[in-house]
Formats: structure tokens, sequence, C-alpha cells
């Protein structure tokens, strides 16, 4: 019996010890560079799959004539479609899928250059957040801190994002009367438009 008492003196009950939390960053590392790459392609690809989609969609709402209805022949409502979205234009189907893409470049300009700025500046503005203001934020939002973290980085980029205004409404212009743009550069047509119209609906 005093060998069993010593025992259990010699060797106490184990412990068990609960881990140590470690605070993991809301944001994961990773280059600039792949951000850019990545939001860039992304931009690419948008332009790619859904330019034309967005192309009949600003044609057929820039269209004051209605095309089905009033006792139109379904022959005269499909010629009109031809008309209105793919601007008359003749061939097969390739031939009128390239004519959903007028203005390529501007699109392109803008398009990528949105989604470069966009998804990858967002990232980077709430990294910068993330490692310089921490502390300020913890302490003012507490448990939402993170969200109001990323919601000021958005905000920041929204903001600026207004710089490309001219490049979307030049776009637009492409889609719905390409004829105005044709053989102008981009400076003649921001001379003979004036940089402020080409803001128009900035408020917005």
């Amino acid at each position: 019996m005093e060998q069993g008492r010593s025992a259990l003196v010699a060797h106490p009950q184990a412990t068990h010890t609960q881990p140590k939390e470690t605070k993991v960053s809301s944001h994961k590392s990773s280059s600039p560079q792949a951000k850019l790459l990545g939001s860039g392609t992304a931009g690419l690809l948008e332009l790619l799959l859904f330019h034309p989609i967005d192309t009949a969609a600003k044609r057929l709402m820039s269209n004051q004539k209605p095309i089905f209805g009033g006792g139109k022949a379904l022959s005269s409502s499909m010629a009109e479609v031809n008309l209105v979205i793919f601007k008359g234009a003749q061939g097969g189907i390739l031939s009128k899928y390239l004519a959903l893409f007028p203005g390529l470049g501007f699109a392109a300009g803008y398009k990528i250059s949105q989604r470069i700025y966009k998804f990858g500046g967002q990232p980077i503005i709430a990294e910068y957040l993330d490692k310089h203001h921490n502390a300020f934020f913890q302490n003012t939002f507490g448990a939402h801190s993170n969200t109001m973290k990323e919601a000021t980085a958005g905000s920041l980029i929204g903001i600026g994002e207004i710089v490309l205004l001219p490049l979307d409404v030049l776009k637009i212009k492409s889609q719905t009367n390409i004829e105005t743009l044709k053989k102008r550069s981009m400076l003649t047509i921001i001379k003979d438009e004036g940089i402020g119209r080409l803001y128009k609906g900035k408020a917005v």
C-alpha cells in the first residue's frame, strides 16, 4: 500500500494544456504582380465572353422602334432584329458574331483597366490597412474590423474608378453609334466632345 501511494505521488496525473491560438491575418499574402495579372486576365476573359451580350443589350435599349408585335410578320421582325442588333451584318453566324465587337479598343481599355484597378488594387489597399492601421480598426469596430477594412478599401477604389468613365462612355457610343467615332483618334474625340461631356453622369 505504501509503495502504491508513493507511486501515485511520484507520478501525478498528467495535465492537458490547451494549444495557444495563433492570430492569422485576414489577408493571404500574395505578390502584387499576381493580383494584377489575375485581375487583368479576368477582365480579358470577361471582355471576350460578355462583350457581345453587352453590345446586343445596349443596342436594344437605344432602339426606339418596337421590333415585335403591332401586326408585324415574323420575317419582318427578324429582319428588324438583324438591323438593330447586328447592324445589318450580312453572311453567316461568324459575320454576325463579329458584328457584336465594335469599339473593342475602348472596351478593352475600359474593362481590363477597370478589373486590374478594382480587383487588383482593392486587395493591396486592404492589406495595407491590415498591416498599418489594424489597431485603429480593432479599437473602433471590434469584431467588425475586417468588414470595415474591406469596406474602406472598396470605397477608396470606387472613388478613383471615376477616372475610367470616359472609356466607358466611348465604349457605349461605339456599340450603339459607331459612325460618330469612325476615323477619329482618342485625342480628336476628347477635343470635339469636351472632357466634361465624357464625364456625364459621374455623380451617379
